[in-house]
């Protein structure tokens, strides 16, 4: 074996086996020998497996520093570090920016009503009932980077030839306008991509630093891009450890490829397998395993000797004595008993929209929940259903309950949401308007109690009433043309959950209900786990003939299935040709 790979590891380990757990321990060992945290690198999938790598080094290694955590990163986030630090991020605020000027630029697009021929390829079209192709070709042009296609033409073949993009309306003159208009874009703000981070990286004048210790979690998500980055890495590095799950990898739709964590060079006494599962109940574990074993075991590592995990026999763990619940449910007020507000829950189904009915049931009963925030979907950052604007203006209200005083700029917040009264007449825009409102109100400074409210600044509201009665608020997720399929009907419905929530929980704090796609919850676990069988248009996967597509879809109903610690139920809703066959029990 070349000598590059003498020193690489493989850590391998189910749901639950404590692979980050090991993962620590490893560098407990390191640091015994000598290694000093300089030396030592760990690099994580996503930014929330890096969250809980730092949390989980803080606990073991108290003497850890903040800048010393600095080396627990993305893999994104050393790319830019390495090669483009003094540059601003296209983040997801900059990319609606980016739309709106493609919108709205006449140099740019030419609108679908002014093109004679549809079918003319000089020409861009664009119209503002087709804003879902952006998000399309966004992902397109993501996808083809991560796959190694930097070039326009290299993206366009691969729009023509992959499966997943060559059925879409999107036409290649859109994309080549978008691509192109993207490139000047970041130029003139400054800006890179997160595809850009690892390619400048691999360019030949970048040189890595050497490091002692790499650790690589969640090896089996990564694209081919980002396992060019780990084999330069490796050259620089002594010792590197690859932990992960190949039974995970569920992130081919965006480029990742498990099939290099399989076929990743390293000695047979370098692989380590982790064979307890300190999560699952004998129940769970049994469907999970029902479920895995039918991916091919050439495409398992170990293949036909594949090392299973089995429940920890250990009291600590009492997997043995507690088989679990596993149950199918068949309407959601089956739920009512099972998701209370105050439940440790996930909440999840193959698709977002299939998680509407979830949603729907939590907010007829006043549940606050967790979901996804879909306009930080790089951060993977979780949003409460009772929102922070919200809670910060309650929150004031208490404050000046409790004889306490609000600067200018929480007082003209709290006066923007009074209910209609309760400012004196014609006074409202003048108060809350920067240009117009009182100067004291300008002093960051200056504080304000509700007396001063009712008797120098026309506020008529009743400190003695509930927020509920005093408050009105608005949404944005209210039904509409734009929006057929929103959550709340109008804002009165709004205010009646926000309501709701408040009689249910007045701390708003209690709810630790997460609502997601299952790539959503990846990586994280609750007592309860909630499951729709109904796998939507996804099922056209798993039957498509296509090997990695099928076992794809396998591999995802599996990290489902194994996020539960306690409880498991199937939720059997939809109609019947579109279930799952492995969650019909």
């Amino acid at each position: 074996m070349d000598p590059f790979y003498r020193k690489r590891y493989k850590l391998i380990g189910g749901p639950g086996c404590g692979k980050t757990t090991e993962a620590i321990n490893i560098l407990a060992r390191q640091f015994k020998g000598g290694l000093q945290p300089s030396q030592m690198l760990m690099i994580g999938f996503a930014r929330a497996t890096v969250t809980t790598l730092q949390e989980k080094t803080k606990a073991k290694f108290e003497w850890f520093s903040k800048d010393q955590l600095k080396s627990i990163k993305t893999i994104h986030k050393y790319g830019r570090d390495i090669a483009c630090s003094g540059k601003e991020v296209f983040n997801s605020k900059a990319k609606r920016e980016f739309v709106k000027k493609l919108k709205t630029d006449p140099d740019n697009w030419v609108m679908l009503d002014t093109v004679k021929d549809k079918n003319d390829e000089e020409f861009a079209v664009w119209d503002e009932k087709t804003d879902k192709k952006f998000a399309t070709i966004f992902k397109l042009i993501g996808f083809a980077r991560h796959s190694r296609k930097k070039t326009l033409e290299q993206i366009l073949d691969f729009h023509s030839n992959h499966d997943d993009f060559n059925f879409s309306k999107v036409r290649r003159s859109e994309i080549k306008y978008c691509f192109n208009n993207l490139n000047l874009f970041k130029d003139a703000n400054n800006m890179i991509d997160f595809e850009d981070m690892l390619e400048y990286a691999l360019k030949p004048n970048i040189h890595f630093p050497e490091y002692k210790v790499v650790i690589l979690d969640e090896a089996q998500d990564l694209t081919s891009l980002e396992w060019k980055i780990i084999a330069k890495l490796g050259k620089t590095t002594e010792e590197m450890y690859l932990v992960g799950d190949d039974d995970q990898g569920i992130y081919g739709w965006k480029g990742s490829k498990v099939k290099i964590f399989l076929k990743w060079p390293c000695q047979e006494k370098h692989k380590t397998f982790l064979e307890h599962t300190h999560r699952l109940p004998t129940k769970i574990y049994t469907l999970a395993q029902r479920i895995i074993n039918d991916i091919t075991p050439k495409n398992r590592i170990g293949g036909l000797k594949r090392k299973n995990y089995f429940p920890c026999p250990k009291e600590c763990c009492n997997k043995e004595n507690f088989p679990g619940i596993l149950e199918t449910l068949h309407d959601l007020k089956e739920l009512t008993e099972i998701i209370k507000f105050d439940s440790n829950a996930i909440m999840c189904a193959r698709d977002w929209k299939l998680c509407k009915p979830y949603a729907e049931h939590l907010r007829d009963r006043g549940i606050i929940w967790k979901e996804k925030n879909k306009l930080q979907e790089h951060e993977g950052a979780f949003r409460s259903s009772f929102p922070e604007k919200e809670r910060g203006i309650l929150k004031s209200w208490d404050e000046l309950k409790a004889g306490d005083g609000l600067n200018g700029k929480g007082v003209r917040t709290l006066i923007t949401h009074l209910n209609p009264g309760l400012v004196q007449r014609g006074k409202k825009s003048a108060l809350i308007n920067l240009d117009t409102c009182p100067e004291e109100f300008k002093d960051g400074e200056a504080r304000f109690t509700f007396k001063d409210l009712s008797e120098k600044y026309f506020v008529l509201a009743d400190i003695h009433k509930p927020w509920f009665d005093v408050f009105r608020f608005t949404t944005t997720r209210k039904y509409s043309k734009q929006t057929p399929n929103a959550l709340f009907a109008d804002d009165d419905d709004f205010n009646n959950y926000l309501k709701n929530c408040y009689e249910n929980d007045p701390t708003l704090e209690k709810a630790n209900i997460l609502l997601s796609t299952i790539h959503g919850v990846k990586g994280m676990e609750r007592k309860k786990v909630i499951i729709r069988n109904d796998w939507g248009f996804s099922l056209n996967n798993y039957y498509s003939g296509l090997i990695d597509k099928e076992e794809e879809e396998l591999r995802t109903c599996y990290v489902g299935v194994t996020r539960a610690q306690e409880e498991l139920y199937i939720l059997n809703m939809g109609k019947q040709k579109n279930k799952f066959p492995y969650l019909i029990l």
